[in-house]
């Protein structure tokens, strides 16, 4: 008798160490809870982090092309072919003449372009500037009598009906860049560059 009591007292007490099975459930269901909290903050947080990286890495992929072409256009002593997604320039660097391009190619299937350059030095393109949406290159003079609006701007349309080559009188280049990288947001850069060695007309 004593022996079926020990038993008895042994297995109670054993229950009551345990757990039921409707206490494992709502742990499990608790730490499942807390777990998809974690997972979710952890994904929003590399997200956040991986789009603060692609936006500095345009940022400083767009400064270092654009320092570059600035650098080149006012070391230019002339404009050669003025186009919209296009400039051709003829630079000195104390060796001798060069003729540098700096162009626009779209991407395909919606994807960015590319500015590139290309030299008379090392012909082909070489990639300067990667997620390209758009680039226009805009031109002004500083010749005022070619100011036909007369607002102290000469503007290309203006050098244009201006007589002689509209080319030749170009004193100044402004570059505006539309970026994006993956499915982030399109960002404009814009810088200009006023050719110091411009040849006189």
């Amino acid at each position: 008798m004593s022996r079926l009591l020990k038993r008895v007292e042994f297995e109670r007490s054993g229950r009551e160490q345990g757990f039921t099975l409707i206490e494992m459930l709502v742990s499990i269901s608790i730490l499942t809870v807390i777990m998809a909290g974690m997972f979710t903050f952890l994904f929003g947080a590399s997200r956040h982090w991986n789009t603060g990286q692609n936006s500095a890495d345009m940022t400083e992929n767009a400064r270092l092309g654009l320092n570059r072409m600035t650098r080149e256009i006012k070391q230019s002593t002339q404009v050669t072919d003025a186009q919209t997604a296009q400039v051709t320039f003829t630079v000195n660097f104390g060796s001798g003449s060069e003729t540098i391009t700096y162009g626009f190619s779209p991407g395909s299937n919606g994807e960015p372009g590319e500015v590139w350059r290309n030299t008379s030095a090392s012909p082909g393109n070489i990639t300067l500037i990667s997620n390209v949406e758009s680039v226009q290159f805009v031109y002004y003079g500083n010749d005022y009598k070619c100011d036909i609006n007369n607002d102290g701007i000469i503007r290309d349309l203006e050098l244009q009906g201006c007589g002689g080559s509209a080319v030749s009188k170009i004193a100044r280049v402004d570059f505006i860049l539309n970026m994006r990288a993956g499915n982030e947001s399109v960002q404009t850069f814009a810088d200009q560059a006023w050719l110091r060695n411009r040849t006189a007309d």
